[in-house]
């Protein structure tokens, strides 16, 4: 099962690292994202994308660690707090896409925070 969570964690965190890319570089993928009022961001959210960049990084980071692909790099004791914090994170997304989200947005959103949240909750419990 870890290695599982491994992937989906991976391919998840991934995904998600390049689709913020995107919507910070003004790709026209805005109805999948912050609300899905405009098709590309205006100026403060696309900041926001950039900044969120840094969490999906993390995300591959102690995914990564944790599942053995990589060398420690987090400092000691960091990784399971962090795996907890991103799963809670990712957790409350879930919630937020799935009753807050409309139509396109939730159908991308939905899926990838559960992704997300379940590799990171399965790694942190294995």
């Amino acid at each position: 099962m870890a290695t599982a969570a491994v992937v989906i964690g991976l391919v998840g965190f991934g995904w998600l690292t390049l689709f913020q890319i995107a919507l910070a570089a003004g790709a026209p993928i805005g109805h999948l994202a912050w609300g899905g009022a405009a098709r590309v961001l205006p100026n403060g959210l696309r900041v926001a994308s950039a900044l969120s960049v840094l969490l999906a990084l993390l995300g591959l980071l102690a995914i990564a660690e944790a599942g053995g692909v990589i060398a420690p790099v987090l400092p000691d004791g960091w990784l399971r707090p962090v795996l907890w914090g991103l799963a809670g994170l990712f957790g409350l997304s879930v919630l937020a896409n799935l009753f807050g989200a409309r139509g396109a947005e939730r159908l991308h959103g939905v899926p990838l925070a559960l992704f997300c949240a379940g590799s990171c909750l399965a790694l942190v419990l294995a």
